[in-house]
């Protein structure tokens, strides 16, 4: 049994996480941690906070939680109401309970307005030590498609993996997929030799895959990946969070961020954090299941 930490604040968003949520503790026999955090601001605040009111807001949020798990009886789930800063609940929650995934859902921005990541999403995502799905758009019923781009980066192999792993629940077709640059040959002939070499590994594992190699296109190579998902009307991409050199966010690389910004399906992140945990860690349990990072 795996478990997911959902955290909801009782909104229309909210219920996007959930609803994924639900469709993945089908996929991998989960458990559903439903939390909501109540968060008393300022330092002050919680000065002035009586003990009553304390406990007032607290039978609020388990009433509401109550209420939301009974929506779905076939669902099983762990409700619990916390105080405290969002994220901060949301990670240490998560990792009290040695999760496999949290779930999240970013509607920052409206759709006409600039998209951008929401504060509490960015902290979760790059600090977790587990898996995080974001949810922006579409909410999944089935995955028959995951998109896994491929880039110079050293942790690419393990993004790989990650995604051979996921796919042994969710049996989908990956579509692993590059993109060649304009006029920057060597960095062209380092990505196709990247590429050969990640298929001559995958060819030692059964898993139905692509490999799709794009010419930039668009003004932002992520612009390329975004078109080829809607496309091929992908289900899940799967992406690291390393730093780039050059990146607009000291936490998460331009790419990646963007991705997660503007992508149609929902998006896996392996963090950062993720990549520097341990062998044993309850991080690689998930996204390795069957050893294969052990494998050469």
């Amino acid at each position: 049994m795996k478990d997911i930490v959902v955290p909801i604040n009782f909104t229309n968003e909210s219920e996007n996480s959930l609803e994924e949520a639900i469709f993945l503790s089908k996929l991998l026999n989960s458990k559903i941690h439903l939390i909501n955090i109540v968060s008393l601001g300022d330092w002050w605040n919680n000065m002035i906070i009586t003990k009553d009111t304390k406990e007032k807001l607290y039978q609020l949020s388990l009433e509401n939680l109550k209420k939301t798990a009974a929506l779905h009886p076939e669902t099983d789930f762990e409700i619990k109401v916390l105080f405290g800063k969002v994220h901060e609940e949301i990670l240490e929650y998560a990792e009290t309970i040695n999760a496999e995934l949290i779930v999240l859902c970013d509607k920052h921005r409206e759709e006409k307005e600039n998209k951008i990541l929401g504060s509490i999403v960015t902290h979760v995502i790059t600090e977790s030590k587990c898996p995080v799905i974001t949810i922006k758009n579409k909410i999944d019923t089935d995955i028959k498609n995951i998109v896994v781009p491929i880039d110079l980066a050293e942790d690419t192999d393990r993004k790989v993996k990650a995604a051979l792993a996921f796919n042994q629940y969710a049996k989908a077709k990956l579509h692993f997929v590059s993109v060649l640059f304009e006029g920057i040959g060597n960095r062209n002939i380092r990505t196709r030799k990247k590429v050969k070499n990640i298929e001559k590994k995958l060819k030692k594992h059964e898993a139905n895959y692509t490999f799709k190699l794009l010419r930039k296109k668009r003004t932002y190579a992520y612009q390329d990946i975004i078109e080829y998902s809607d496309k091929i009307n992908a289900d899940l991409v799967i992406i690291m969070t390393h730093k780039e050199r050059y990146s607009f966010d000291n936490y998460i690389g331009a790419f990646a961020h963007r991705i997660i910004n503007y992508s149609t399906p929902p998006v896996m992140t392996i963090t950062s954090q993720a990549v520097k945990s341990e062998k044993q860690s309850v991080v690689n349990k998930f996204v390795d299941p069957l050893g294969i990072f052990n494998q050469e």
